[in-house]
């Protein structure tokens, strides 16, 4: 549930991204400017999708972070400063699948098509 009326910010993202698509297509629009708003299509592609499955993603890996280094409140921050402390082994297997599964639902959400 959300106390938030629509259209939610995804379909507003949805929508400013179909409007800067057809602008691309247009013949309006000089190379240089069609460049500057794929740039900006870009960015708003990977915010959209960051909307639609960062919390999934968010809950998925730090749910598996907690569980994998018996931390209650696992975070990123707090698995870089065990690495740099070298309180983890960074030649652990675990920890090596879990960085894998951490970089592909980054990548995911940053650059579905580089999978």
């Amino acid at each position: 549930m959300s106390v938030f009326d629509r259209p939610t910010s995804a379909e507003l993202l949805e929508a400013v991204i179909d409007f800067i698509n057809t602008e691309i297509k247009s013949d309006s629009y000089p190379a240089n400017k069609k460049f500057k708003l794929q740039i900006v299509l870009n960015v708003l592609n990977i915010v959209k999708r960051e909307v639609e499955t960062g919390k999934e993603v968010n809950d998925k890996l730090t749910k598996l972070g907690s569980k994998l280094f018996s931390e209650e409140n696992f975070s990123i921050e707090k698995l870089s400063e065990k690495i740099r402390n070298k309180e983890l082994d960074y030649e652990n297997q675990s920890l090596i699948d879990f960085l894998y599964d951490l970089t592909e639902e980054k990548i995911k959400i940053d650059n579905p098509k580089y999978k």
